[in-house]
């Protein structure tokens, strides 16, 4: 099974969230029971982001469901660009491409400090996704660092991001072990 993602922004950009709290929890609802596993779905002013693992593409269903879920609100044919990504490579090369480009910006703060939070919540019932991504983050922030761009606020990010994936380590000999493999004293 693949790691996948969608992106969907609205083409007329606005400062608002595309769905409410109450609409992301009846999405992730619905495709967790059709997908049969983990499903993320991160909500920020820069777009509505659904990770998920599948050997098939929910691109369209996912399409479909929230055409329903808003469609008292607009047309999503009009309204909103949708970006499927259907493997980890393609997953970390758009994160790579997103954050050279936002990183610079102030909806960056606001975007992660976001993401961040909701990835605490929603912790608990994605744990597979959720370290996957920490991979995807680490990979990513190599990859920055070779091309010589700015990772100090991504940076700061990064290491949110795998606190949340390590504060909720069961096992206290592996908590340590990669505690002291992410150690600062031991990157070159």
């Amino acid at each position: 099974m693949e790691l996948k993602y969608l992106h969907i922004n609205e083409k007329q950009q606005n400062k608002e969230l595309l769905i409410s709290q109450k609409q992301v929890t009846m999405l992730k609802k619905f495709l967790k029971e059709f997908i049969c596993n983990e499903v993320l779905i991160i909500n920020t002013n820069l777009g509505l982001e659904v990770y998920y693992q599948s050997s098939n593409d929910c691109t369209k269903i996912i399409k479909e469901v929230l055409t329903i879920i808003v469609s008292k609100k607009c047309d999503t044919n009009d309204s909103f660009q949708f970006i499927s990504f259907q493997n980890e490579h393609e997953i970390q090369r758009s994160i790579d491409d997103a954050i050279e480009y936002v990183a610079e910006t102030p909806q960056f703060l606001s975007y992660t400090e976001s993401m961040l939070s909701q990835l605490k919540l929603q912790y608990e019932s994605n744990k597979k996704l959720i370290g996957k991504l920490s991979g995807i983050w680490s990979e990513v922030m190599q990859n920055l660092h070779i091309r010589n761009v700015s990772i100090q606020k991504i940076q700061a990010l990064q290491n949110n991001f795998q606190d949340i994936y390590i504060k909720n380590v069961k096992d206290e000999v592996l908590k340590e072990l990669i505690i002291e493999a992410v150690d600062k004293k031991h990157v070159n």
